[in-house]
């Protein structure tokens, strides 16, 4: 994140209420240098990088994000305010040019490369949105891109893209550019008013800060989108900036940093994914980075910063942090493995490695050199800058462009395999003895470029992660039909969809559907309270378990949802209660057909269905013991008056494999948890089949 762009050398504050040239602080080098900013870099890229190396160890270590966004406050303010009170303005364009060539050479260095190794490495289910997300990254918009995404960056699904780290420094340049801004309307105000500039500045940043904080807190509670939002995030720059410009000269104050640094490190440990973020919760870290900062130079992080691995860190750390990221996504991807801990520790020696290289090869180099940007006027920083930028945006566009000529070709194989395709296709040829015999297909259907959309879940039969309706669809006939049946669960529920259409076109049988991202019909809560997923979720859950009260009009009510793999047996126990709970709600004589889970293969898959071609997918898929886990499912079936199992694990695994392709067809979409619409229609003679012979008894 750009705030470890940031120097430590930082002027002493001048406080708002004397409007004279700040002083040097006593408390830091003679230079302004503050080792203990440094040590607080080092902390916070840490935390950051071991928590998405090792999760499970570090479940809040993302409040380090929110340490770089302090400091970002606290530094660039010190730097404005001491131009404003020295010179009387604040030379925006010289501003944006500093920062520009202190960040930009390193950020689109990053971006080139990852997006060079996308190209070479990055399956092609996955390859455009990595490419569109370098894109937005590149005109720093990433945030906003996610945002509009709905991505719930603690507990995204989605494969998440080797830049999405990339969101936090589009914030940032976001706030370079809207507070110099303000600073320098608070300025004129004040002039014009004949009011002291520094309460007036000292003032606008307080406001801002509150209204950010208030819409923070609001829209967590709202929309996943609230992680990313630069306002939701503004006042955690506030309050870095209330410190340059409300506290005095720094003095020692070491139980006041070391309270700070327990703030920091106890967030760390206690928050994880499903703690409702920003919010309130992250005035924890916040403060906490505020009382370090206000303790001075002179305590024991000062120390610590003097440490030569921990300066080495915090000198390099913005470095480290835009090389980790791309490492953990595209290693994994072109090994063809998940990220285990020896290759953990690879990927953490690498990043090290690679940001003291850039650090000394191309950021000190392009911003000290007088022969490259330093102390080039502003309109040649941003010439430079634009063409930089404009390079990454066109190695992203020309992958995108050849990626969709290849997706082209791909699909048209793909369509003339498919019109050829006969009984044995999909899940046909486990139940069939004469498809043993079948020669392998020409091309994977669908085509792998289409593995991530191939989906047939619809509006008028879903709800979003903060949606709290139930929207119903009706799939089969409206009217005439023999049997009818209430369908109730997650995304993995709604990845049969294109079954039930098949079961409705071939039959006389109606299905009722509805399904809410993440939600299903249990009685325990899910998600965490406050946050927006959970209000919705029980909104939905609410209207869902009416509709079972009421379940006597079906002749049967369908439920599947996600198995965690991740339950303790203390949780497992609780999950089958809640299911028995509701499903018991069903009147009598309806019968509960449940539907458990597929198995969740590992993400490398699609790498190695491109790797072996169709002709060689039978290498690509897992051992049924490690991705197919006991579902609570069944267990509550088993204690649930009426409740009868549907039991399809056969058309997905044989006794000791679940493979990814199954009858030339691949059975999981890029994620490797939900099922292809391709896959789930080879389903439908099965599950009727199934379906039935339940009903029946």
């Amino acid at each position: 994140m750009t705030i470890i762009g940031v120097q430590s050398t930082v002027p002493a504050n001048a406080p708002v209420l004397d409007p004279a040239p700040p002083a040097s602080s006593p408390a830091a080098a003679p230079d302004g240098f503050r080792a203990d900013i440094q040590a607080l870099r080092a902390l916070a890229v840490t935390l950051v990088v071991v928590y998405h190396l090792w999760p499970a160890r570090l479940s809040g270590g993302y409040v380090g994000v929110d340490v770089f966004f302090v400091i970002s406050g606290y530094l660039i303010t010190s730097h404005l305010w001491r131009e404003a009170v020295a010179t009387g303005r604040i030379r925006l364009g010289r501003f944006w040019a500093r920062r520009a060539r202190r960040l930009l050479p390193s950020a689109l260095t990053v971006l080139a490369a990852t997006a060079a190794a996308t190209l070479a490495f990055a399956p092609e289910a996955l390859a455009p949105g990595f490419l569109k997300e370098t894109v937005a990254a590149t005109l720093y918009g990433e945030n906003w891109y996610l945002a509009s995404q709905a991505v719930d960056y603690l507990g995204a699904e989605s494969a998440a893209s080797p830049v999405r780290h990339y969101w936090s420094l589009s914030v940032e340049e976001q706030f370079y550019v809207l507070l110099p801004v303000a600073i320098v309307a608070a300025l004129w105000a004040a002039r014009r008013l004949g009011l002291p500039r520094g309460r007036v500045v000292a003032g606008v940043v307080l406001t801002l800060g509150a209204a950010s904080l208030a819409y923070g807190i609001q829209l967590t509670g709202l929309s996943p989108a609230a992680y990313f939002s630069t306002f939701t995030r503004l006042w955690e720059f506030a309050a870095g900036a209330a410190v340059a410009l409300l506290v005095r000269a720094p003095r020692p104050r070491g139980r006041l940093a070391l309270a700070g640094v327990a703030l920091v490190l106890w967030s760390a440990v206690a928050f994880d994914g499903t703690t409702p973020f920003p919010g309130y919760h992250a005035a924890v870290p916040v403060v906490g980075t505020a009382l370090a900062l206000h303790a001075g130079a002179g305590t024991f992080l000062a120390r610590v910063g003097g440490w030569r691995p921990v300066a080495h860190v915090g000198r390099t750390s913005y470095a480290i942090y835009l090389w980790h990221w791309p490492l953990i996504v595209l290693v994994p991807l072109a090994l063809g493995t998940d990220l285990t801990g020896g290759l953990a520790v690879a990927i953490l020696a690498a990043t090290l490695g690679l940001a003291a290289l850039s650090t000394a090869l191309i950021e000190d180099p392009v911003r000290f050199s007088p022969r490259l940007l330093a102390g080039r006027p502003p309109r040649i920083v941003a010439a430079w800058s634009a063409a930089g930028m404009a390079v990454v945006v066109a190695i992203a566009g020309a992958g995108l462009m050849s990626g969709a000529l290849e997706a082209r070709h791909e699909r048209a194989q793909a369509a003339a395999v498919a019109a050829r395709l006969d009984t044995c296709a999909g899940a046909g040829a486990l139940v069939d003895p004469s498809c043993a015999d079948a020669p392998p297909s020409a091309a994977f259907i669908p085509a792998v470029a289409d593995l991530a959309t191939d989906d047939e879940n619809r509006p008028d039969c879903w709800s979003g992660l903060g949606d709290p309706e139930m929207h119903r669809c009706v799939i089969g006939p409206a009217e005439g039909y023999s049997k009818r049946f209430l369908v109730l669960g997650d995304s993995h529920s709604s990845a049969l969809i294109s079954a039930y259409d098949l079961l409705g076109e071939s039959t006389d049988w109606r299905f009722d559907v509805s399904g809410h991202a993440g939600c299903y019909v249990t009685d325990r809560p899910l998600g965490a309270e406050g946050t927006s997923f959970r209000a919705a979720c029980d909104a939905w859950r609410g209207e869902a378990l009416a509709a079972l009260d009421g379940a006597d009009a079906y002749d049967a009510v369908i439920v599947t949802r996600r198995q965690r793999h991740d339950l303790t047996p203390a949780e497992q126990a609780e999950e089958a209660d809640g299911l028995v709970r509701a499903w018991s709600r069903v009147p009598a004589g309806t019968p509960v057909l449940v539907i458990p889970d597929n198995p969740r293969l590992p993400d490398a898959f699609v790498a190695c269905l491109e790797a072996h071609g169709p002709a060689g997918a039978a290498a690509c898929g897992s051992p049924r013991a490690e991705v197919l886990p006991p579902d609570q499912l069944r267990d509550a079936a088993r204690r649930t008056p009426d409740a009868r199992i549907v039991d399809l694990t056969d058309l997905y695994c044989d006794d000791v494999t679940c493979p990814a392709v199954i009858g030339g067809v691949t059975v999981y979409r890029a994620d490797g948890q939900h099922l292809t619409a391709s896959y789930a229609r080879t389903l439908a003679p099965m599950l009727r089949e199934r379906i039935g012979a339940a009903l029946a008894g």
